[in-house]
């Protein structure tokens, strides 16, 4: 009667180590999933792997865009935007023949007749200076037959050791919107350049 009851004890202490046993493998092995998991996730993404076949640049896109949104309404009081365009782009990896997916858009930036339209685009790199978001071209355009300033930004992902390869996401055009009355106190005037071109004739007065 003793034996078989040690021989229950036994049993039952082996059920028990066994199915510990099998719990802390399977504690060990979700771990080291979510560790994995972890790594691919941070690991940041590589135009030059061969080994991946389609990089999707969207959620990057989007990082982008929201960035460039804060700082855009920062002056909501003095400035009109407006969000005209958003596009899907895919183009091939040249080296590797991979897949590339991402946004890009428009967004018109009307501001007071008062603010130098080159000097609003100043304004706003100034403020993206420790972002993600890069500087890809700016220059003197249209927008609606009127004049305009255009700032093109965008991403920046790495290809290769030393290089990385930049793809445009906004395309900020800004322009003078004539029922736009609250001045830009803080984006002072540039000095008349040697081109000829004239500054503001309302801020000349007041100098």
């Amino acid at each position: 009667m003793q034996d078989q009851h040690n021989s229950h004890q036994s049993n039952s202490g082996g059920v028990g180590i066994f199915i510990l046993f099998i719990v802390i493998l399977l504690l060990i092995a979700g771990a080291a999933g979510m560790f994995y998991g972890f790594l691919k996730q941070e690991k940041p993404k590589d135009l030059a792997d061969t080994t991946v076949e389609s990089f999707d640049l969207m959620e990057e896109s989007k990082i982008a865009h929201r960035i460039v949104d804060d700082v855009l309404l920062a002056k909501r009081e003095n400035w009109q935007l407006r969000d005209t365009e958003r596009r899907e782009h895919k183009d091939i990896q040249d080296t590797t023949g991979a897949d590339i997916i991402w946004t890009d858009r428009e967004v018109a930036v009307g501001v007071p007749v008062t603010t130098d339209l080159e000097g609003a685009a100043r304004w706003v790199k100034e403020h993206l200076r420790d972002t993600d978001v890069k500087l890809i071209a700016e220059k003197e355009s249209e927008w609606h037959d009127m004049d305009a300033y255009k700032l093109m930004l965008g991403i920046a992902v790495k290809s290769g050791k030393d290089s990385e390869r930049k793809f445009l996401t906004d395309t900020i055009y800004f322009f003078h919107h004539g029922n736009l009355t609250n001045r830009d106190m803080d984006i002072p005037r540039e000095p008349e350049p040697k081109d000829g071109r004239k500054g503001d004739p309302e801020e000349e007065k007041q100098q």
